[in-house]
């Protein structure tokens, strides 16, 4: 490992105990953006187990959990103990959360990048409604990284008394039951609001119409388990509630 690489696994470390201080970040930093295969294992691991239970994982419980999905033991139990002993304090905090923040951005545009080449592939020149379709995915694919800073920290700010407002985006989150899709959203659906599934035909849409959601009576403040299916039944018949 040459003078580069280990700088980059030294600041990986950092990153790693960045986000286990900053929980929220699970839901914005995937797996793949740490380079070194140890490290990138282990924040898998972890980050799955967040994601499912909302608490960061005891020290002890990792490192069982790593002897868990790593029955061949390919990682060394002194690789575990040195990055969770990892102490960021040596540096300003001012400091690690700009390097942070730069290198959660550059990997989520080098991902954009991959994503809008794969698109740019797809493109059939000949075919108008392709082109569009394409661009106005890349559009998307892009348009998401002027909002990705700090979507995850305090919202909602008052201009008067913006102390007083702030709260944690992913406390306000339902889980959809789906793993990639609660990382996508990080966390999964804002609470209060509708959502919609979209997509092309046969892509998969009504794999979820048996998945149960919990509703709760407006009027009787009763809260019941029902299908996606007798959900937009409900909508038809003007039930009030909401989720």
């Amino acid at each position: 490992m040459n003078e580069k690489e280990t700088m980059n696994v030294q600041m990986e470390k950092f990153f790693f105990t960045w986000i286990l201080d900053h929980s929220s970040q699970f839901f914005n930093v995937e797996p793949e953006y740490f380079k070194n295969d140890e490290i990138r294992f282990i924040y898998k691991v972890v980050r799955d187990e967040y994601i499912i239970s909302k608490n960061i994982p005891t020290p002890q419980q990792i490192v069982a959990m790593i002897k868990l999905h790593d029955p061949e033991e390919k990682i060394n139990n002194n690789v575990i103990k040195v990055l969770l002993k990892n102490d960021n304090s040596v540096h300003d905090q001012e400091w690690m959360d700009r390097h942070f923040r730069a290198w959660k951005l550059s990997n989520e545009v080098r991902n954009k990048i991959y994503i809008a080449i794969d698109e740019i592939r797809n493109l059939k020149e000949i075919d108008y409604d392709n082109v569009l379709s394409v661009v106005s995915k890349i559009k998307t694919t892009f348009s998401s990284l002027s909002i990705i800073e700090d979507n995850d920290e305090d919202l909602g700010d008052d201009f008067d008394d913006p102390e007083s407002h702030k709260q944690e985006a992913y406390k306000n989150k339902i889980p959809s039951g789906w793993d990639p899709v609660d990382a996508i959203l990080h966390g999964g659906w804002d609470k209060g609001t509708f959502n919609v599934y979209m997509g092309e035909t046969n892509v998969g849409k009504c794999c979820k119409s048996t998945t149960y959601i919990k509703i709760k009576n407006k009027k009787t403040n009763e809260i019941k388990e029902i299908t996606y299916v007798d959900f937009y039944k409900l909508l038809k018949s003007n039930v009030s509630f909401t989720q």
